[in-house]
This record gives C-alpha cells, sequence and structure tokens, in this order.
C-alpha cells in the first residue's frame, strides 16, 4: 500500500515539472525582450512658452501746451478723467490775442494797399506830379529859348543892350538846370514803383500775411481738444520732485495766467495699449519681435487678451543687485474694444505668456537614442522591417528627450 502511493507520487511530481517545463518555455519570450529596446515614435505638437508679469501701459502720452500767452477761461478736465477724441479740455481767455489779431489785420491790409499803388505806380500822384512838372519846365525853356533866340537878332542890330541880353542867357541856363532836374525826379518817381521798391512792397505784404495768418491760427487754437481718446494724467516729465516753484503738477485753474508753450497736463492714448515687463539674462535671447502674447490679469479676470512682442532692449536695467541681469521688453496689444477698456485700465498688472517656441510635427526621442559620434539613430518603420541607420539634426530640449529632425513615425532603438 505505502509502495502504490510513492509510485503515485512520483508520477503526479514527473507530470508537475514537464509541464512547469512546457510553461517556462516560450518562443514569444525572445521578442518581447527584443521589443522592450524599441520606443516608438510620432509627430507631437511641442509648445515653449515663458511666463512674465508687466504693467499696462499707455502706447503712447502726449503733452499739451497753453497755445498762446493769456488766461485759463475754464478747465474741463481733472486728472485721471476719460475723454474722447475732440472733447474740449480747456478754454483759453482770446481776448489779448485779438488785439494783436487785429493789429496784424491793420498792417496786411496797409500792405496790401502798398502793393497795389505799386502795381498802378504810373498813375500814381506822385508820377503824375512828376510829369506835369515836367511839362512845366519843359514849356518854361521852350519860351525863354525863343526869346533868346530873338533877343540875339535884336542884339545884332542894336535895338537891346548887351546886360538884357546876358540877362537873357543866365534865365535860359537856368531853366535848362531845372528843366533837367524835373527829368531826373520823374524819373526818381517812376523807379519808386519798380526794382528793390516793390520787392520790399511785396515782402513786407508777405510778413504781414504770414503774421495775421499765425495769430488767426493760435485763435482757432483757443479751445484745447483731445487728439485721440485718452486718459488725462500729469504731464511727462513732471512727475519729479519740482525744485523751487512747487506747482509743476498743480491742476491749471480757471484764472491763471500761462505763456504760450507751457505745460498744462497730458493726454495718455488708450486707443492702444502696451505692458513692459522684465525678463532675466536667461531668457532674453528666446524673445524676438512679433512673437505671440497672451494677455491675462487679476484686475480683467475672464478677459483674455493677445498681442505681440514689438520690442526687446539691448540694454540691461542698471540696478547695483549682484543677480542676473534683467532687460525691459515692450508687448504691444492690438486696440481694444469698448467693452474691453471699461475693464484694461492704466497701470493694472498683467500675466503674460509668450510662446518661444510652436512646432505641431515635432518628433521627440531620448537623447540616448542618438549615436553621438555621427548623429543618427537606429531606426524602423515597423516591427516586422529591417533596421536601418537614419541621419538626424537635435532641435529643441524637453523633459522627455530632444526634438530631432529628419526622422519619420516609426521606431528607434531607445538605447544598448
Amino acid at each position: 500500500m505505502t509502495t502504490n502511493k510513492k509510485r503515485l507520487l512520483g508520477a503526479v511530481l514527473t507530470v508537475l515539472l514537464a509541464g512547469a517545463g512546457i510553461a517556462l518555455y516560450t518562443p514569444a519570450d525572445t521578442p518581447v525582450a527584443s521589443a522592450a529596446q524599441w520606443l516608438a515614435v510620432k509627430p507631437d505638437p511641442l509648445v515653449h512658452q515663458i511666463g512674465l508679469v508687466g504693467k499696462i501701459e499707455p502706447d503712447t502720452t502726449i503733452t499739451l501746451t497753453a497755445p498762446f500767452d493769456g488766461n485759463v477761461l475754464a478747465n474741463l478736465v481733472e486728472q485721471g478723467q476719460r475723454v474722447e477724441a475732440g472733447q474740449v479740455l480747456l478754454r483759453m481767455d482770446p481776448a489779448t490775442l485779438e488785439v494783436q489779431l487785429r493789429d496784424a489785420l491793420s498792417a496786411q491790409l496797409k500792405a496790401r494797399r502798398t502793393v497795389q499803388e505799386m502795381q498802378d505806380w504810373d498813375s500814381s500822384p506822385a508820377v503824375s506830379r512828376a510829369r506835369r512838372s515836367l511839362r512845366t519846365a519843359e514849356m518854361t525853356a521852350g519860351n525863354t529859348q525863343r526869346k533868346l533866340t530873338e533877343s540875339e537878332n535884336l542884339f545884332k542890330r542894336g535895338i537891346i543892350p548887351r546886360n538884357e541880353l546876358d540877362d537873357l542867357k543866365q534865365q535860359t541856363q537856368q531853366q535848362q538846370l531845372d528843366l533837367a532836374s524835373a527829368r531826373s525826379d520823374l524819373q526818381q518817381a517812376q523807379d519808386q514803383g519798380r526794382g528793390e521798391y516793390k520787392q520790399i512792397a511785396d515782402m513786407e505784404l508777405t510778413n504781414a500775411t504770414v503774421k495775421y495768418d499765425a495769430l488767426h491760427k493760435l485763435l482757432d487754437g483757443k479751445e484745447v481738444k483731445a487728439p485721440f481718446s485718452g486718459i488725462v494724467v500729469p504731464a511727462p516729465g513732471n512727475n519729479s520732485s519740482p525744485q523751487g516753484g512747487g506747482n509743476n503738477n498743480a491742476p491749471v485753474q480757471a484764472g491763471s495766467k500761462v505763456s504760450q508753450g507751457q505745460v498744462l497736463f497730458g493726454l495718455a492714448n488708450i486707443e492702444r495699449l502696451k505692458i513692459v515687463a522684465k525678463v532675466s539674462e536667461l531668457d532674453i535671447n528666446q524673445l524676438h519681435q512679433g512673437q505671440a502674447v497672451e494677455v491675462m490679469g487679476d484686475g480683467f479676470d475672464g478677459e483674455r487678451l493677445t498681442g505681440s512682442v514689438s520690442v526687446v532692449s539691448g540694454l540691461a536695467i542698471a540696478s547695483d543687485s549682484q543677480g542676473s541681469a534683467q532687460f525691459p521688453v515692450t508687448l504691444s496689444i492690438p486696440k481694444l474694444t469698448p467693452q474691453q477698456l471699461q475693464r484694461v485700465r492704466l497701470g493694472m498688472s498683467a500675466r503674460l505668456t509668450i510662446v518661444t517656441y510652436n512646432n505641431e510635427q515635432a518628433i521627440v526621442i531620448p537623447s540616448q537614442a542618438i549615436n553621438r559620434d555621427d548623429m543618427t539613430v537606429e531606426y524602423r518603420r515597423a516591427m516586422d522591417l529591417p533596421v536601418e541607420r537614419v541621419k538626424v539634426t537635435t532641435g529643441q530640449s524637453t523633459a522627455q528627450g530632444v526634438e530631432v529632425f529628419g526622422l519619420k513615425p516609426g521606431f528607434v532603438k531607445a538605447g544598448g
């Protein structure tokens, strides 16, 4: 009985060992180990981004100045107030300028009358008087010359004495001098309407007209208007502490006397905005003009703005810090809608996301898959196709590996 049990137990063990041997020997085991060395690769989007923090600023800020010397009639705005293009911001009292304008108009009319007289100078009173004087001198000289001729005949006949003849000769000479003087006076009178005299009159009219037009243009600016939609701000350059006066930033009040060109206030353009941010020297070379920017902010939560990099500074910000250098970067934002402008305000902080690299069809493989000696990888299009060596070039580095070019979808050997 015991012997039979031992034999039965031995037979069972033999069968179990045989089954275990069959189970351990699996023909597919070798291919699985081989497949573990190959990695499937296919195109996937690869995007690199830089996150920054900046402040919303106006694209441009201009200075509005007094158009002419005078008193402020009314200041219609306050700092921080939003205004529309063409809105009247300030009115000037034009009384003093109007006096100057009337004087300039009077001078212009006089100069125009002088030029008109020059154009009709040949019939002017001065030339007419000179002509009459010349005709009178000619008639007088002619009569005296005839008397002298008659007296010479009478003297030869002994009818008149010599002293009477000598008096006529002297009178004739004097009248010839008067005749020459009359001719000279006529020539001078005629010359006064030509050449330099006419040129001087023309220039005086031009100067008078220019002065009048300039004053008239100044008078047209008695109402200071907003050239574009914006925010009234302190004038650029007036934010520093004043030296001595202390009124640089004081608002202009009605009745204040101002001089032409005196700063009134600034106007920040809100039709176009920009964002100024600081970028570390580690990231600055990844930025260039035209890169897309996504803008978000706590002050306008839910509003997602888009823009682009407009200026990448080549000069670091001066700092006493021993840390890495910081570079200013300016980002432009396209014109916002009126609804967006109600939420986005000057001075708000903004979070920026700048796409520094984007490849929708990037192939990324482990760096150890690349043979650094000849920059090749072991590649097969499918697992049942032969292996070939493909030369590649590298691109961006990622956490998963390195981007390569020159490789098609398939399988690469992940390493030795």
